[in-house]
């Protein structure tokens, strides 16, 4: 299979950019100019299955058009819109790792955090098909617990971004400030950091 993305992230793509073609920001001729057919597709197609798998490139043809037409390509924008599809996810009850990182009690030594990592890393690959997942804790440079996106190259920028929103979002909902940065230290890696809280930084 193609790298693709589950309908549950395409949906509220499609949406955003028929808004914009609603409000006159962008006409059917530059979305026509600009898109591939596929991603055209999206944009009317009034029944995306939440479960289906839908080719990447197109969705980031469709999250790219709206970071630019909404925000210039501010980053913050696309964190904003991560945390928009956090929230629906977890009021949606679709995926159970959700609900569990939310009750979560909070961590009391760096297995305990290593493992709600691993969590997030399976809700994210039950929603794109083609990375692979280290999660790691650098004792060295960084002080951090760190997650590897791997054969990322189809992750785009926006997705980056649009990730630490969902993942800072899963920090908000379990009573945690700490937010998630991220970096492409590589065209096909992409590194996400979390600090290490004061308590954890001891090896010991």
């Amino acid at each position: 299979m193609d790298p693709s993305v589950k309908g549950s992230l395409v949906i509220g793509a499609a949406v955003a950019t028929r808004r914009h073609r609603s409000a006159g920001r962008i006409s059917q001729e530059e979305l026509d100019a600009r898109l591939s057919g596929t991603a055209l597709e999206l944009i009317d197609d009034r029944k995306i299955e939440i479960g289906r798998w839908y080719p990447v490139a197109a969705f980031c043809e469709l999250l790219d058009l709206d970071w630019q037409l909404a925000s210039d390509r501010d980053p913050e924008h696309a964190r904003k819109a991560g945390t928009v599809s956090a929230d629906q996810l977890f009021d949606s009850g679709i995926y159970q790792q959700l609900d569990y990182a939310e009750r979560a009690e909070r961590v009391k030594s760096r297995a305990d955090l290593t493992r709600q990592a691993r969590l997030i890393t399976t809700i994210t690959g039950t929603l794109y098909n083609f990375l692979e997942f280290e999660v790691k804790i650098d004792e060295q440079e960084t002080r951090s617990l760190e997650i590897h996106y791997r054969n990322a190259t189809a992750f785009a920028e926006v997705l980056r971004f649009n990730t630490e929103g969902f993942m800072n979002q899963i920090n908000r909902r379990q009573g945690s400030p700490r937010q998630w940065t991220s970096e492409r230290v590589q065209t096909d890696l992409v590194i996400f950091r979390l600090p290490l809280p004061t308590r954890l930084t001891d090896p010991g």
